[in-house]
Formats: structure tokens, C-alpha cells, sequence
């Protein structure tokens, strides 16, 4: 381990790299980027000094904690954030969420209603922790995830934290199959296959009907083919040496026609 209280960042950059040369694979693990991200913009970039710790044979995880206010020290107001350009950079993000609170968030928008606030985003004197924000049974993962090939994937999944939210209700667990020895583990799911992520009485989804196709016929017989083959287009019968008939329009009128004469002049 590595303490970095006191140190430049200079001096922390090189015990880690001394530290990380020896060993094949290293996974290197910052538990809070607030005090190097307090640093003033114009002598020291975050994301550079990230970047610079990466080698072939190190794995960097890093932990960002944006209920933490960070004094805005850049230059310009156009300059973005240090938390802006690491999500831009990371090649995984994990976004933590309170999962009472993003069940409020779903509630409301099914019913077109605002999206509720909570904490310090309410403005309300004394409010500094907002509804099921230490939630200590489970909370919500947003996980972000960027290939090499630039494509993107985003899931969001419910991590029980105790093993007795594994129990939802008496038709639901939530617990591993194959648990360790010494008791039950829960096992983590995909957020929209939780029970209370559905507003009760809402149905799934039905899966799409095949269609059993037209009632017609579209395919041609052999002789409907063989007619088609013979059919002389106009812009074909156009192209001939005589000119052809191409291009000309031939109209019979019938008995219940009414021949109009100044229709037939224009």
C-alpha cells in the first residue's frame, strides 16, 4: 500500500511506478480521487496523471465520489470538468444509485410525472440526505461499458447487500443456486427483472406473433413467368429502329366514356 498524504504528485506518480515495474501484473486501486482532483486545473491534470500510470501489465480502478463538491479552478468556463473527461476516458463506469430512490424515479415517470430530487438537489433548508440514500439492503449499479471497437454497452443491475433482501416475496428469491459454504448468498440480477421494478398489475410484454403471411398468393407460376418474359416494355419497344410504339398512350373509350371536346383540344 501506498499513501499519498503530503506527497506532490510527482513523487506519488513515481513510487507507484517503482512499485508497479516488478511485478508482472498489477491492479492498482485509488480508494478517492477528490484530493487530487482539488488541485488546481492549471498546474495539475487528473486525467494526465491517470493516463500516465497505465502500462501494458496494470489494471487502474479508481473511486469518484460526486457528492463531493469540487471547487471549479479551471481557466476557462468552457474547459471541462475532471469527472467529465474520466467518463470519457474509462473504459468501464460504475455508477452507484439508491434503489429506493430510482424506484421513485421510475414511479413518476410511468405516470408522466417530474423527475422527484432528493438530497442537496431539493434546496430545502436542513435536507442534506435525501429518502433511502444510506440504504443498507441493496443498491442500483449503472455499469458502462466500452469495447475496444468503440461500442458501447449499458445494463443496470440490483446488488442485494444482506442476505435477507434476498427474500422479496414468497414466489421471489433472489437467492444463488449454488451458495458458498456457511449460508446464502444473493445473487445480483438485471434491474428490470426486479419484481418492484414493474408497477404491480402491469403485464410483461407479450413476445411477438409470427405472422402467418398474406392470404394471397405472391409467388408466379411457371406459365405467369414465362408471359412476364414476353411482356414488351415501352421504353424497350422505344428503342427500336422504326421508333416503335413506345411511349404512345392507347385509350378506347367505352359507352359509359363522355367525350369531352374542349378536354380534347388541350
Amino acid at each position: 500500500m501506498i499513501k499519498g498524504r503530503r506527497k506532490s504528485a510527482v513523487t506519488l506518480q513515481k513510487e507507484i511506478m517503482t512499485a508497479c515495474a516488478t511485478s508482472q501484473k498489477t491492479l492498482l486501486v485509488i480508494d478517492t480521487l477528490i484530493p487530487l482532483a482539488s488541485l488546481p486545473s492549471s498546474t495539475f491534470n487528473l486525467p494526465h496523471f491517470l493516463s500516465s500510470l497505465l502500462l501494458p501489465n496494470l489494471s487502474l480502478i479508481a473511486t469518484y465520489h460526486v457528492d463531493v463538491p469540487i471547487p471549479h479552478s479551471s481557466t476557462s468556463i468552457y474547459t471541462p470538468s475532471s469527472l467529465n473527461l474520466l467518463q470519457y476516458l474509462a473504459s468501464t463506469v460504475l455508477t452507484t444509485h439508491s434503489f429506493p430512490q430510482t424506484l421513485a424515479r421510475k414511479r413518476a415517470a410511468d405516470k408522466s410525472l417530474a423527475e422527484p430530487l432528493f438530497g442537496i438537489a431539493e434546496e430545502r433548508d436542513g435536507v442534506v440526505v435525501g429518502m433511502g440514500a444510506n440504504d443498507t439492503t441493496a443498491l442500483v449499479v449503472e455499469m458502462e461499458h466500452r469495447r475496444k471497437s468503440g461500442r458501447g454497452m449499458r445494463e443496470w443491475f440490483f446488488v442485494p447487500l444482506r442476505d435477507d433482501h434476498a427474500t422479496l416475496t414468497p414466489n421471489v428469491s433472489l437467492v444463488a443456486k449454488n451458495p458458498p459454504p456457511g449460508g446464502q448468498a444473493a445473487k445480483i440480477i438485471l434491474l428490470e427483472d426486479h419484481p418492484l421494478w414493474h408497477p404491480q398489475g402491469a403485464t410483461a410484454p407479450q413476445p411477438a406473433v409470427e405472422d402467418d403471411g398474406p392470404t394471397f398468393e405472391l409467388g408466379l407460376t411457371a406459365q405467369q413467368r414465362l408471359d412476364r418474359e414476353h411482356v414488351v416494355l415501352p421504353y424497350f419497344d422505344a428503342q427500336r429502329a422504326d421508333g416503335g410504339e413506345g411511349g404512345r398512350i392507347l385509350y378506347e373509350m367505352g359507352i359509359e366514356d363522355d367525350f369531352d371536346e374542349e378536354e380534347d383540344e388541350i
